[in-house]
């Protein structure tokens, strides 16, 4: 282990490829927040503003027994999620076509909001970096590759409201994710690439609304989503060799992402429906966004690893609920922020370069 340690070089990769140290560990926080605003359309005509907080809190633990090898497992949570429409109008039922409408009703007295909240779930996985830069004899460029899976939650999900009326934050079903990120060393610069797959399950709920009313059990299948991200990290300061480690770099970023259709339990995503409605899954059109990114990502130390940041997202219109006509609002964009603080601590000290004859 002495000897493989001592042929690492003291190289940083992007914050995308990073690794726990080996032998050693990577323990991290991350906060995430988001502020999505938009409008709900019918026949072109707004029947409601539409906006959704969101504020995620995720605690991440990596394990080296080896350099370029981990195990990792993170415990994701949503301490807040609300969903409001403010100036929604009523749905009302249309005896020709059988279906509901909000362009006769009048606008409701108080604003609707869903509150949520809780565990997301559980991912356990493993990452290896068959390649780095920081490797002696190796390839210029660094790569990461992820595997993880995540158990199902059914007790706390999205789709039953709890006796306060409070839904949880879980999709329900058992989940898969496969990540591989890739960035090289040019110097004042480190490009990268990201792609990013999570398949959701299908799962099985007793489904119920805030009024407390238990619409049965239904089969519902939450959204999958592939995320493609490209940036620069351009690097503002590095310590020199021999120096106690600092780093500190601005990344700039693009995003592309796809999330598919879902079949869910109606009036989530719509500030009120028919009761009707309730008692089938109802599916959601798949969408597609962009996303611009900045961050700051700096290293103090040996062990300590920051990073603050901000995003803008679009996100292309999408029909809400199959058995109604209404579509979000072509002016739909989320604003977010995060903040992760990280601990890279070795388990045994790394060794000092042996001297070339």
């Amino acid at each position: 282990m002495l000897l493989l340690l001592s042929l690492l070089a003291p190289s940083y990769a992007a914050e995308v490829t990073d690794m726990a140290p080996g032998a050693g560990a990577l323990i991290g926080v991350h906060y995430g927040g988001s502020a999505l605003s938009g409008r709900l359309l019918e026949s072109g005509t707004a029947i409601a503003d539409r906006r959704v907080q969101r504020h995620d809190l995720d605690v991440t633990l990596e394990i080296a027994p080896i350099e370029g090898l981990a195990i990792t497992a993170a415990l994701a949570t949503t301490p807040s999620w609300r969903f409001a429409y403010p100036d929604a109008r009523q749905m009302v039922s249309e005896p020709a076509s059988g279906s509901g409408s909000y362009l006769p009703g009048g606008v409701v007295a108080d604003t609707p909001v869903i509150q949520a909240g809780g565990l997301q779930g559980v991912w356990l996985g493993a990452a290896v970096a068959p390649f780095a830069e920081r490797y002696a004899g190796t390839a210029g460029s660094t790569w990461r590759l992820d595997a993880g899976f995540r158990p199902g939650s059914k007790g706390r999900n999205l789709w039953t409201a709890g006796d306060n009326g409070r839904r949880g934050a879980a999709p329900g079903g058992t989940a898969f994710k496969l990540q591989g990120a890739f960035s090289t060393d040019r110097g004042t610069g480190h490009p990268y690439a990201q792609v990013t797959w999570i398949r959701e399950g299908a799962v099985a709920v007793d489904v119920s609304d805030e009024n407390g009313t238990n619409w049965g059990e239904l089969e519902l299948q939450p959204a999958s989503s592939l995320q493609l991200r490209g940036g620069v990290e351009i690097v503002a300061f590095e310590s020199a060799p021999g120096e106690t480690p600092a780093r500190f770099a601005v990344d700039l970023s693009a995003a592309a992402g796809y999330r598919s259709w879902e079949d869910v339990a109606s009036g989530v995503y719509l500030p009120n429906v028919l009761e009707s409605g309730r008692q089938i899954p109802v599916t959601v059109g798949d969408q597609m966004m962009g996303t611009l990114g900045l961050g700051f990502d700096y290293h103090a130390g040996e062990i300590v690893r920051g990073r603050t940041g901000a995003t803008f997202t679009y996100a292309m219109p999408f029909r809400v609920e199959h058995v109604y006509d209404v579509r979000t609002s072509a002016d739909t964009y989320t604003i977010g922020w995060s903040f992760t603080v990280q601990a890279a601590p070795r388990f045994i000290a790394e060794a000092e370069p042996i001297a070339q004859p």
